[in-house]
Order: C-alpha cells, then sequence, then structure tokens
C-alpha cells in the first residue's frame, strides 16, 4: 500500500453532478427499506468513477497495490454504506449517506474487497467490515458526523498510513515493528481484514523483492569498488541498475512498496522515491 493521491479534477462534472443528485435523492427517503432500494437500485452511479479511480493508482489496487487484470476492479466504499461490522457477531447500520459520496470511494480487486477463501485459509477481504477503535464514537444516519471516528483499517487515502506497513522477501506483509505493540495489534486486524496476506499475493510481492533484491547486490558489489577502479562498463552498469532500483519502487509500478522495503533492507535507502507524496507539497 501506497499513498493515493485523490484527483477528483479527473472526473467529469456531469458524473460528479449525477452522484450529488443521487445522494440528494437518497436524503430525501426516510424509509430504511426504501433507502436500501434506492442504493441498490444507482450502484452504476458510482461504477462510473471507476476507470478515474484506476488513473489515480496507475491501474492499481488501492490497498494491494496489486495490478488487476484476470477480474474486474470494484468501487469500494470504505465506510460500507450497507451494515458495518465491528467484530464477527457485532454489526450495525452502514453509512448509507455516504454510498454516493466521492470522497469514500476506493479501488480495490475483488480477492480484497470481497469474503473469500480462494488464497487463504481462512475467509478474508473487506466485505463490510469497519471496526473502529471506539465504536460508541461510530457516526449514523442521526448523527453523520465521521470526524471522532478512529477507523482501525488502514486507509490509501490517508498520507500516513501505508507506512505502519512493512514486507518480508517471502512476501508476507506485517505491522511495522516501529509501532507500538497495540498499534501493531490493529494494524494486524486491518491486513486480514482487507485480506492483504493471501498466498497469491504473497507469491507476486515476493518476485518483486526477489527482482529487486539481485539488482540491488549487483549495485552494492560494483559499488563498493574505489571509484577509480571501476570499468567504463561497470560505470555504465551502476547508472542502469540505479535507475531500474528507483523505478521499482515509484508508484506507478506494481508493488511499490515491496521494493521500498527491499532497498531500505539492503542499504539503499537513498534510491526510495516516494513520488506521490509530492502532491501533499503542491500548495496551488
Amino acid at each position: 500500500m501506497i499513498y493515493v493521491y485523490r484527483n477528483w479534477a479527473l472526473i467529469p462534472e456531469q458524473i460528479k453532478s449525477d452522484l450529488k443528485q443521487a445522494a440528494a435523492d437518497l436524503d430525501a427517503i426516510e424509509d430504511s427499506d426504501a433507502r436500501k432500494a434506492y442504493i441498490k437500485a444507482n450502484q452504476g452511479r458510482w461504477s462510473a468513477v471507476r476507470d478515474y479511480l484506476g488513473q489515480m493508482s496507475h491501474r492499481k489496487c488501492w490497498y494491494s497495490e496489486a495490478p488487476e487484470s484476470v477480474s474486474r476492479y470494484q468501487v469500494d466504499h470504505f465506510r460500507p454504506h450497507g451494515r458495518a461490522k465491528q467484530a464477527l457477531r457485532d454489526l450495525c447500520d452502514g453509512y448509507s449517506w455516504l454510498a454516493f459520496d466521492i470522497e469514500n470511494f476506493r479501488l480495490a480487486g475483488m480477492l480484497c474487497n470481497t469474503l473469500n477463501q480462494e488464497y487463504s485459509e481462512e475467509t478474508v477481504g473487506k466485505g463490510d467490515w469497519f471496526p473502529l477503535l471506539d465504536p460508541i464514537k461510530r457516526a449514523h444516519l442521526k448523527y453523520r458526523d465521521c470526524s471522532a471516528e478512529s477507523p482501525i483499517l488502514l486507509d490509501p487515502a490517508d498520507p500516513d498510513d501505508p507506512s505502519k506497513l512493512l514486507f518480508k522477501d517471502d512476501g508476507t506483509v506485517w505491522p511495522n515493528d516501529q509501532l507500538s505493540d497495540e498499534d501493531q495489534k490493529y494494524v494486524t486486524t486491518a491486513i486480514e481484514c482487507l485480506g492483504l496476506r493471501q498466498s497469491q499475493l504473497n507469491r507476486a510481492r515476493q518476485r518483486v523483492w526477489s527482482a529487486c533484491t539481485k539488482r540491488a547486490r549487483q549495485y552494492s558489489r560494483i559499488a563498493a569498488k574505489p571509484k577509480g577502479q571501476r570499468t567504463p562498463e561497470e560505470v555504465e552498469t551502476l547508472q542502469e541498475l540505479a535507475g531500474e532500483l528507483i523505478a521499482m519502487g515509484k508508484s506507478d509500478s506494481p508493488f511499490a512498496a515491496v521494493a521500498r522495503t527491499c532497498l531500505i533492507a539492503n542499504r539503499l535507502a537513498r534510491f526510495v522515491v516516494a513520488d506521490e507524496l509530492l502532491h501533499l507539497a503542491d500548495t496551488e
């Protein structure tokens, strides 16, 4: 997971207008069943933004950074509009008023977004999961302010959340060991709920780690030589490897966060370029 800058300017004004109108129409409906029926009948409204969300993340799932090629991406509601699950048997009404709010949309691959056991011994995937540190502060239809909530799920739209994850050479994902024990426990819950530890993802991340390690070791072997003892071919190879390693960690590469962790592990942190964060420095 890396930070995803949400460039709403990519979405045509007509689509945004349609979503606002759908939200207004929903707001006028008081009956709970009628609200659910309206949301179900108008799912196409949020599907219209799927391609634009893909452009924001370089065609990668926002949660896993996996490029999707065999199934469709889904527009995930970070705060679920139907039911919100705090624990296995602890469910409450979801955030129906956010069903058409683009601020609530994330792009997710099916394995991360839906409950499944496709590549895991246990049921994983986001589904209705939306646990909070303090569920008493959960917003609801009559009190819609979400500012007091502290979600346990990691949010790729929050620049602070991706750094809470680290990866190992076998492709598995873990809480950052710099976090407190309590925070590591919460991040572990998020990893499970978001389906980030499935075997298919582990294998894909392991391949990226292996490819990055091979280049990093080759670079370090040559770089260890005094500059005056390097052949012209070695100088050229160093430049090529540096470019390849930097590219592997850039935001448009699959599993960029894995490559960045690998670079740090190989003492090449200077090649980590978190280019997606540059949007935060844009003051215009």
